[in-house]
């Protein structure tokens, strides 16, 4: 028996006793071992995803840091057509998601183009541009984007775009979804509400949660499938409040900080929507978890997720079961919230500039003890100030 007639189960077992950056050289090697290599990614942790740009275009490096070797898995040039015009990225099912604004000068018109690339397979679509605002220039404020769980490319795909920009006193937004079986945006939905975040279940709704009079407010829309539908809206207004209280209690709060540390994350196989908090400046101290009860219209805090992770950056954060994965023996019980960033606002004099990106803020929460351990940086991992979880599906 040669080595390209082993099993696939038997390769899987080899695969298994390999660092990540060896599986992913023996996924070259022919198609079986492809297709078993692809078993060991779809079984592992979400890997972090490190963005950097150069004269000669932009890159991604994959790396796994909450593994013991902490190996470089590997390191993909972006196709042309992305190049260095993205301002934003977010992963859903194995594919990255870039956005690029484009302002057109004669008609002083701005749009937002979303580009689908699979840097496994190297399969990529777009979608159709979206009309943003006439006018300008605007400063960027606030850009969410939000997915349901149908396979990206699919009929059923949903996806939502929360836009707001600024121009001196003024604040302009932008809330719409595009079902991939009509082919174009709606941009029907129509609220006076500045949102810090947005979500979209199966059961096509979209939530998005406010913050009025220090009270969080959460309004659900129905997505129709036309510019004439009603999008019917339920406005959720939560009887306890989520504040920033400072160590003697006093009530701390700022909408710039309050759409970084609060983001929202959708359970599809149960429908729970849950708040996730991050406590901390330009480092980490913490998280709390918050679940909607609609039916005493509370924010209730949780302390336990059950067999489940929670993955935070600051573009998103996403929820993964540990069901079927291979994991180490502390992460094996799930209940935890592995984040990455680095902390790209803190300004250093520019005498220091060398060392302005070595602040980075990597680890996992532990929500039973409240404990956090942090990740060590691979000296081989180009510097980044953009990291983000991905899940790889080739």
């Amino acid at each position: 028996m040669g080595r390209m007639d082993l099993s696939l189960e038997l390769l899987e077992l080899i695969f298994q006793r390999l660092c990540l950056d060896d599986v992913m050289n023996c996924r070259a090697t022919c198609r079986s071992w492809r297709k078993a290599a692809d078993a060991i990614f779809s079984s592992q942790l979400p890997l972090m995803l490190s963005l950097s740009t150069t004269r000669c275009g932009s890159f991604g490096t994959l790396s796994a840091p909450w593994s013991n070797y902490d190996s470089t898995v590997f390191t993909e040039k972006w196709p042309r057509e992305i190049g260095n015009s993205y301002n934003r990225v977010y992963s859903v099912q194995g594919w990255l998601v870039f956005n690029s604004f484009h302002y057109e000068s004669v008609k002083g018109q701005t749009f937002s183009e979303l580009l689908f690339f699979n840097p496994f397979s190297r399969t990529r679509f777009k979608l159709p541009k979206l009309f943003l605002f006439s006018g300008g220039p605007y400063y960027y404020y606030q850009l969410r984007v939000a997915f349901n769980s149908a396979p990206p490319g699919s009929e059923e795909f949903v996806v939502a775009l929360l836009c707001v920009v600024s121009y001196q006193e003024n604040k302009k937004k932008r809330l719409a979804f595009i079902k991939l079986k009509q082919g174009s945006w709606i941009e029907s939905i129509e609220t006076d509400e500045i949102f810090y975040d947005i979500q979209v279940d199966d059961d096509n709704k979209l939530y998005g949660i406010t913050f009025k009079h220090e009270t969080s407010v959460v309004f659900v829309f129905t997505l129709g499938d036309n510019h004439r539908d009603n999008h019917v809206v339920e406005r959720l207004v939560m009887l306890n409040t989520i504040q920033d209280i400072d160590p003697v209690g006093r009530f701390i709060f700022s909408h710039a900080s309050f759409k970084q540390s609060h983001q929202m994350v959708m359970d599809t196989s149960t429908g729970e929507l849950l708040l996730v908090r991050r406590w901390g400046g330009y480092g980490t101290e913490g998280f709390s978890v918050f679940k909607l009860d609609r039916s005493n219209l509370k924010l209730c805090e949780v302390f336990d997720i059950g067999d489940r992770f929670l993955f935070w950056n600051f573009t998103k954060v996403s929820l993964v079961s540990a069901k079927r994965l291979r994991l180490a023996e502390r992460f094996k019980r799930g209940n935890c919230i592995f984040f990455c960033h680095a902390n790209n606002s803190y300004q250093l004099s520019p005498f220091q500039f060398s060392d302005r990106f070595r602040v980075h803020d990597m680890g996992v929460f532990f929500l039973a003890d409240r404990t956090i351990s942090h990740f060590s940086i691979n000296s081989s991992l180009p510097f980044s100030h953009h990291h983000m979880w991905f899940s790889p599906a080739p």
